[in-house]
């Protein structure tokens, strides 16, 4: 049973085929995809998909630039609103220090470790040229349940993170990464999730991504870690299942 933790099915790349692409996922047994919201727009038609489609879980949150638009007023709004939602986890949030280093961003991000602390759920970590602070944010939190989204940190960071039991969201690009490559072979898999970021990040050259793809993630893993990829996919599988508390 295969789990994408991170997508944007939301988005308009899927406008026209999304039926489509949730059938191929289902053939391909992916039993779970996580919609991450990106903004107010974002997280309303994350809720719509899940009551659509039962195999795709609702994450909430604000991505860093897009808070970065919004006043305080309609951030606490938003917070409010995704607190009395139902939801299996606070994404995507975290640092974007690609094209701005603004402040502002932390105390965003300190606002979201803080409601997924309240609410006993997996917080999923975008840390974009920000992965020491992200790191930093999160342990000195008391948040338990980390999941580090496409996380692109040095040796040492990969390490402070495993050291505090976070876990790595590995991604379908990992075909043609050594970067991620190496970072499964570094960790224990008993920390390691996987996604597509779909549409992005494809393990196929010029080709939209899509949770269907998650099994070339498995196969690659397989390959770094020397293992069969039945026993990859069973224990990723619960990975996911203790992350997300499921019964």
């Amino acid at each position: 049973m295969l789990i994408d933790v991170h997508t944007h099915l939301d988005s308009k790349s899927f406008r026209k085929d999304l039926t489509e692409v949730i059938e191929r996922a289902k053939q391909e047994n992916v039993v779970a995809i996580v919609n991450n919201g990106l903004n107010i727009e974002s997280n309303r038609k994350t809720l719509e998909l899940s009551k659509k489609y039962s195999i795709i879980k609702p994450s909430l949150g604000l991505y860093p630039l897009d808070a970065l638009k919004l006043s305080e007023e309609e951030i606490e709004k938003e917070i409010e609103f995704i607190k009395k939602s139902k939801h299996v986890a606070i994404s995507e949030v975290g640092l974007d220090y690609l094209t701005s280093k603004d402040k502002k961003q932390e105390i965003i991000f300190e606002k979201f470790i803080s409601l997924a602390e309240k609410l006993k759920i997996p917080i999923i970590v975008h840390s974009r040229k920000a992965e020491e602070e992200c790191l930093n944010l999160l342990i000195s939190s008391k948040i338990k349940k980390v999941i580090l989204h496409c996380f692109n940190g040095d040796k040492k960071q990969i390490k402070l993170a495993e050291k505090n039991n976070f876990m790595f969201s590995i991604p379908t690009i990992i075909t043609r990464s050594k970067h991620f490559q190496d970072l499964v072979k570094n960790v224990s898999l008993k920390n390691i999730l996987t996604e597509t970021d779909a549409p992005l990040l494809s393990p196929f050259p010029k080709t939209r991504n899509e949770p269907a793809f998650i099994k070339e993630t498995i196969k690659q893993i397989a390959v770094d870690k020397r293992l069969n990829e039945q026993e990859v996919e069973k224990i990723i599988f619960m990975n996911y299942q203790s992350t997300f508390l499921l019964k």
